[in-house]
Parts: C-alpha cells; sequence; structure tokens
C-alpha cells in the first residue's frame, strides 16, 4: 500500500492526474478521448504523475501509460467494485477509484466502506470522490457540507479522497484538515482562460493544502493538452506562479 501511495503520489509527496474516465459515461465522443492513447502520451510526456481510467482503456493502452501511475475508476456498488479490485490487480493499476454520495438516500457509504476493505485487504489504495447528496443537490455544495462529505469517505475507508474546491483556499484548508486523509480536488468545467483555470488551482495547492489535482475537461478538449499538462506540472512540482505556469503551457 505504502509503495503504490508514493508511486501516484510522486518523490514530492504531490500528484498530477489526469482524468480520462469519462469514456465510461459520455453520451458523445471527444477529440481528446477519441485519440486516447495520443492524449496518454502528451500528457506523460508533459509530467503527468497519475492518470484516472476505466478498467477497459487501462488495460488497452498499458505502453502508452509508461510508468506513470494508473487508478481505475470503479463501480462503488456490490458485486462489481469487489470483482473489479481483483480486475485492478490483474491488469497491474496502482490504485482503484469509486464515487460515494455522502447524506443521499441509498447506501452508497455502506458500499464504499465494503470496497475499501476489499481494497486494502490486497494493499490497492482507494481513491473515493465523494458528492454529498448526489449530483442534482447543488445546495449541498457549501465548504461545510463539502468537508463533511470528506470526511465521511474517509471514514469508508478511503485512502485518499477527490473533492470539489471550494472556491477559496480558507476554507479549502478546512476541508482538508477535516478529511485527515490526502485530498485532491477536480478540475471542473473547461474554462475559458489559462489564467481562469490555473489561479484556483495555484490557490488551492499553495494556501489550501491540497496534494494534487485530478483534471479531465481543461486537458482533453484542449487544443494542446501536453501544454495544458506543463503547466499544471509547473505549479504542482516546480513552484511556478500562475503567470509562469501559462508561459510553460504555450
Amino acid at each position: 500500500m505504502k509503495r503504490r501511495m508514493k508511486q501516484i503520489f510522486g518523490a514530492d509527496g504531490k500528484m498530477l492526474m489526469v482524468a480520462m474516465d469519462h469514456t465510461a459515461f459520455l453520451m458523445e465522443p471527444v477529440d481528446g478521448l477519441v485519440n486516447y492513447g495520443e492524449t496518454v502520451k502528451a500528457a506523460v510526456a508533459a509530467g503527468a504523475d497519475a492518470f484516472l481510467s476505466p478498467i477497459g482503456s487501462a488495460g488497452r493502452y498499458d505502453e502508452e501509460f509508461g510508468r506513470s501511475s494508473v487508478v481505475v475508476s470503479v463501480d462503488t456498488r456490490a458485486p462489481f467494485g469487489a470483482e473489479a479490485v481483483d480486475r485492478a490487480l490483474a491488469i497491474g493499476a496502482d490504485g482503484i477509484k469509486a464515487m460515494v454520495y455522502p447524506f443521499a438516500d441509498d447506501d452508497w457509504v455502506n458500499q464504499s466502506a465494503a470496497l475499501a476493505a476489499k481494497a486494502s485487504a490486497v494493499g490497492l489504495p482507494y481513491l473515493a470522490e465523494p458528492v454529498p447528496g448526489g449530483f442534482s443537490r447543488q445546495d449541498m455544495r457549501t465548504p461545510e457540507i463539502i468537508a463533511a462529505g470528506a470526511r465521511v469517505a474517509a471514514e469508508t475507508g478511503a485512502d485518499m479522497i477527490k473533492t470539489f474546491y471550494t472556491g477559496d483556499p480558507k476554507s479549502m484548508r478546512k476541508v482538508v484538515d477535516y478529511a485527515g486523509v490526502p485530498v485532491i480536488i477536480l478540475g471542473g468545467h473547461a474554462k475559458d482562460t489559462l489564467e481562469e483555470f490555473y489561479g484556483p488551482i495555484w490557490d488551492a495547492i499553495n494556501h489550501g493544502g491540497v496534494l494534487g489535482v485530478a483534471v479531465g475537461t481543461n486537458i482533453w478538449t484542449a487544443k494542446n493538452p501536453g501544454g495544458v499538462v506543463k503547466g499544471l506540472n509547473a505549479i504542482l512540482h516546480e513552484g511556478a506562479s500562475v503567470e509562469q505556469a501559462v508561459a510553460a503551457a504555450k
């Protein structure tokens, strides 16, 4: 478990994850994901530490991922989650990721705990992505509820949390402190400019206590995916400013 966690986060304890698991649920093809292997290779060359991928693509693009870590995105619910742990090990994945919906009506929290137990038993790190109340509950996106959701997911046995950025470093720090396990933030919807995209990430990394990012849309919808990753790499691993990151991306 410790060796895999170090592999995912890297020598400086930070993680630049490229999220490419959207192929499991998107309703139409996107160029950056149609050309999956090319996007992966560009991101690897630009400094990506890890990838989030469905099990199918994780197996098919093994050569393109190279030495980067691969965390496979699986279904939280039984029996799929437990079976996915075995499949993840079989293809050499470095971790698994699943959704969990704290404060929702269904049994998602207990399902997450069962998946965490199965993963822990075989030494496979579990990245939980809590969405309080489910995707329809936009009223449950306050910093306090995001923090509570992160802690609930951590208490199921998750080794790390992927969650929303609260909008400012001070409230994000409370999420990080309350979670008690490493926290990374998701990249969110496509932004109009690199400055708009990199700014919150810089704040979260440098002042919010966040240890990484998991970015999808803002990478594989870009004209230059590798450039976007270069800018993120500069922020996470080189201490670059937003302005320096933008320059690195071009």
